[in-house]
């Protein structure tokens, strides 16, 4: 952990600029996940992309916006469609039901912009999610309502449910009253369900590791001009954070991420009326990102940038506009947690 004696007002000085310009940029991305992270002065880290298991104190509310931009890379084979970005804004509010079960209202605002076609901006589907938190000390038990620095040390794990409901737009269409596609749309049009498990254990009082793994499943929906149906997603996260900088009032974190992602292929309705996967869809990508996080007091901003640098996409020259075909992936979290 490095002092601050001297330090403090030039750091606060520039991660305030690098945060206000970061606020000043669109932020985008093409498929969003549900992940939920907090932390304080003392005790474990939190990463960007991988839950916390950590539960909400019971009675605390807390409050998060996200957005991440995804600029895609061009092709020629794609020309003149090539999709640009794509973007999700996400407003999270959380509460600490019970001091082991905390429960969030995701609430996603999505832009999507591909060449020749236009950019469609609009609300996504709401979701809503519940962590239950739980430990390891001598045996699995529920989280208790209070912990000491020394029992957050302990391993901690929790049970994630996540569902959205489909109230995103899914008929929207482009100035030349043409449909847009289904992966153009802001809504899923149809619910999914993700289910998955947290990990989290405090190496010491600077070094916290995170993980987590789940699986999304997507319902089919009937476009205007297509039946379709979004492929399942596995994801398995891991991060390391470190506490680098500690006073009273103020903590500073820096995170290391990897993050795996395998799509199912899409699927659509051929001329017979049967649901048959899509060539140019799903694969497998292995992500790598870093994030600085700091605390001041209540608040948190975080600001991180991930790239995939290993892909296994099933039709490669064929997926622009895929995950893993970023240039990168920026993400700016800005959270605070009120008391009630």
């Amino acid at each position: 952990m490095i002092p601050l004696p001297v330090a403090l007002p030039r750091l606060v000085l520039v991660l305030a600029l690098v945060l206000a310009l970061a606020a000043a940029l669109p932020a985008r991305a093409h498929h969003g996940g549900a992940a939920v992270g907090m932390s304080g002065p003392e005790g474990p880290g939190a990463a960007i992309e991988t839950t916390s298991p950590i539960p909400l104190p019971q009675d605390t509310l807390f409050l998060m916006v996200k957005s991440e931009y995804a600029p895609f890379q061009q092709f020629g084979f794609a020309e003149p469609e090539n999709k640009v970005y794509s973007l999700f804004n996400t407003l999270v509010a959380g509460y600490g039901i019970t001091p082991w079960l905390s429960g969030y209202l995701f609430v996603p605002f999505n832009v999507k912009s591909q060449t020749g076609v236009g950019t469609n901006v609009g609300f996504g589907d709401p979701g809503l999610y519940l962590n239950l938190g739980f430990k390891c000390d001598e045996g699995f038990r529920l989280v208790p309502p209070k912990e000491s620095l020394d029992e957050l040390m302990d391993w901690h794990f929790s049970f994630f449910a996540f569902v959205t409901v489909p109230m995103g737009p899914t008929i929207s269409a482009t100035r030349t009253l043409e449909w847009y596609a289904p992966d153009m749309q802001t809504g899923f049009g149809s619910p999914s369900f993700q289910v998955g498990i947290a990990a989290e254990k405090q190496l010491s009082a600077d070094f916290t590791w995170l993980a987590d793994a789940s699986y999304q499943y997507f319902f089919p929906h009937t476009y205007p001009a297509t039946r379709y149906q979004f492929g399942a997603e596995s994801r398995v996260n891991a991060a390391i954070a470190w506490r680098a900088i500690a006073t009273p009032g103020f903590r500073l974190d820096l995170a290391g991420e990897v993050n795996l992602l395998n799509l199912q292929r899409d699927q659509e309705s051929n001329p017979a009326g049967t649901m048959e996967p899509l060539q140019a869809s799903g694969g497998t990508l292995l992500y790598a990102g870093l994030g600085v996080r700091a605390y001041f007091g209540r608040f948190s901003a975080a600001l991180a940038a991930r790239t995939s640098f290993a892909r296994w996409l099933n039709e490669e020259p064929s997926q622009q506009g895929s995950e893993g075909l970023e240039w990168v992936r920026v993400a700016l979290t800005l959270s605070c947690v009120l008391p009630l």
